[in-house]
């Protein structure tokens, strides 16, 4: 039985340095034993990052996630500055980008190359294989589900019976919370469809419905997904060199 629900909003954050092509040279990392790739955005993400500040501006929202790398982080920033709804962002390492280990580290096109073979399997539990210092598939719905069951844990907290709660997180991250939340409901614009193109930036927003009690998702709703619609006044990114 539902007991409680929550909207989810994500957005996945604005073109980076690692979007780029040619950019490797530039690419940084952050400092720890499986090192995750953590560039900046570029004049064109912030740009994207402010229209997409400009379309949640209105928004109420009763609590506020970003990942911890700076691309999702100087994201939330412009969106919690235009919304008074938002106090502040707090940061969750469950919502980090995939890690592709050491094959962000010596080709970019490594990764894009994992990712056609990875998409070419249907049955997605078969991908365990784990990219040395890496995440296998498996292992970042993993990371998805245990985000749902924080999610939920602190949805119990929040003074809203039905809360609104903004993520700003990454484009592969965003996509198998897609296909997990899928599983549990046919509703909505995207659930059942094929992939999309996922844009810097793109909004998503799913109703959810849950057990109070033993933190299970009972119901979900896809109500946008990918949607960029606020990037219209300016050119979009094109040539990422993959999703992250």
């Amino acid at each position: 039985m539902v007991n409680r629900q929550l909207t989810l909003v994500c957005v996945r954050h604005g073109q980076a340095d690692h979007n780029v092509r040619g950019n490797a040279p530039i690419f940084v990392f952050t400092d720890e034993e499986k090192p995750a790739l953590n560039s900046d955005l570029t004049e064109l993400g912030r740009q994207q990052a402010n229209l997409v500040a400009k379309r949640l501006s209105t928004q109420k929202f009763d609590f506020a996630i970003s990942s911890d790398l700076k691309r999702a982080k100087d994201t939330a920033d412009p969106i919690a500055s235009l919304n008074d709804t938002i106090e502040t962002v707090v940061e969750w390492k469950t919502v980090r980008e995939r890690c592709f280990g050491i094959f962000e580290r010596i080709d970019p096109e490594l990764c894009r190359s994992q990712l056609r073979v990875e998409d070419a399997i249907e049955d997605k539990d078969l991908l365990t294989w784990r990219i040395p210092k890496g995440e296998s598939v498996v292992d970042l719905r993993r990371r998805v589900e245990e985000f749902l069951r924080q999610l939920i844990r602190k949805t119990q907290t929040l003074p809203s019976k039905e809360p609104t709660i903004l993520c700003v997180s990454h484009g592969l991250f965003l996509k198998e919370l897609h296909r997990v939340l899928s599983s549990f409901g046919s509703s909505g614009p995207m659930f059942g469809q094929g992939d999309v193109s996922y844009p810097n930036t793109g909004v998503s927003q799913y109703r959810i419905g849950f057990g109070e009690a033993e933190e299970e998702i009972k119901q979900a709703e896809c109500q946008v997904y990918a949607c960029g619609d606020h990037l219209d006044p300016i050119i979009n990114d094109s040539e990422a060199i993959f999703i992250a």
